[in-house]
């Protein structure tokens, strides 16, 4: 049997699973799109269901292999990069506690306001490059911990959404630099 050559990229977005095949060449040989929904159950909020984003991902690796005629085995890589600032609280095992709160999602105005008045915006920003918003991570864990203090209490991780989905995939929890 040939060893494995082809690397498979999933590009978990707001609106779906982008799924793209290379050969080792780095050349494209096939791309698959699969959508998923954002509910937004109050105004300012935003939510998705990590297991839509599952299901995207099967099933756009599933289509792109059968529509490029590429066995499984021959896939050498997988790759992941997602959507930032979503927070999805996870148990001890991985599984999540509630929908994600997606970037979008503008419900933790209060909690961004008391980082920045506790930390002070400057200091923020001169420590992470950015001003304090409610699109963060960290406003939206403390919106958690302030609003479902159950689901804080019972939370092990909070994960971004492709870190949700290596996890579920490796049994690993693990992230780059870049979220």
């Amino acid at each position: 049997m040939p060893a494995p050559t082809f690397i498979l990229a999933h590009d978990l977005g707001t609106s779906g699973n982008k799924a793209t095949l290379f050969d080792a060449q780095g050349a494209l040989v096939g791309s698959v799109f699969v959508p998923y929904a954002t509910a937004y159950p109050h105004p300012n909020w935003a939510e998705q269901d990590p297991e839509a984003w599952w299901h995207a991902v099967c099933t756009a690796s599933r289509d792109l292999l059968a529509k490029s005629d590429v066995a499984p085995d021959a896939i050498a890589a997988v790759g992941f990069s997602g959507m930032m600032m979503g927070c999805l609280p996870v148990d001890a095992d991985g599984t999540p506690l509630r929908s994600c709160i997606i970037w979008a999602d503008q419900r933790a105005q209060e909690e961004a306001a008391s980082v920045a008045e506790r930390c002070g915006a400057d200091e923020v920003y001169l420590r992470c490059g950015h001003r304090t918003s409610p699109a963060y991570c960290a406003p939206k864990i403390l919106w958690v911990r302030n609003h479902q203090p159950d689901i804080y209490a019972r939370a092990a991780k909070f994960l971004v959404p492709k870190d949700f989905i290596v996890h579920r995939l490796t049994g690993e929890f693990v992230t780059d630099y870049s979220d």
